[in-house]
């Protein structure tokens, strides 16, 4: 697969990121696509297309070995596995919280400066946190998360609006 992956860049540098993006987090985002379609094929497309993705955003990569890049990587993964499952299944199911708690998660590292953050950040649903989570820890754009994410603009400033509401409750709670 590297071979395909490579091929499909141009620059020299840019076929040495992916060389060492692959290098360090394939495994990560194989089981990352496996804990969620539990199929071994289904998790290796999953994981071809999330590839695709991240080439088309390389610029957006700085380090290769950072918690940004990590969650980086690991959200697109999940976002790919969880489209390529509801598209297999074709049924209207309720997704179980082991995906809405995936152990991946970079609200799991201590990346954050306190420890309520962490926690309030992880209370949130997955589909607000990882919206803040992209604008602030990777500071990308509302048009670039919805490219990622493949969302429309509006529903991430939504989602990026509901999310900081809930976070500002929270902070009001605790007060």
């Amino acid at each position: 697969m590297l071979c395909l992956l490579t091929a499909m860049v141009d620059s020299p540098e840019d076929k040495r990121k992916i060389e060492q993006l692959y290098e360090k987090y394939h495994r990560l985002m194989f089981s990352v696509a496996f804990q969620i379609l539990r199929h071994k094929e289904d998790a290796e497309d999953a994981v071809f297309h999330a590839w695709e993705r991240i080439i088309k955003n390389l610029n957006k990569i700085d380090e290769i070995d950072c918690k940004k890049t990590k969650s980086f990587l690991v959200i697109i993964t999940e976002r790919i596995s969880i489209d390529h499952y509801r598209k297999k299944s074709r049924r209207e199911e309720v997704f179980s919280a082991s995906l809405e708690e995936s152990p991946y998660f970079i609200t799991r590292e201590k990346d954050f400066e306190t420890i309520e953050t962490m926690e309030w950040l992880r209370s949130l649903p997955k589909k607000y946190s990882e919206v803040l989570i992209l604008y602030y820890v990777n500071g990308l754009s509302l048009k670039e998360i919805a490219e990622i994410l493949g969302l429309k603009q509006n529903s991430v400033a939504s989602r990026l609006s509901r999310g900081r509401k809930m976070l500002a409750e929270k902070g009001d709670d605790v007060t």
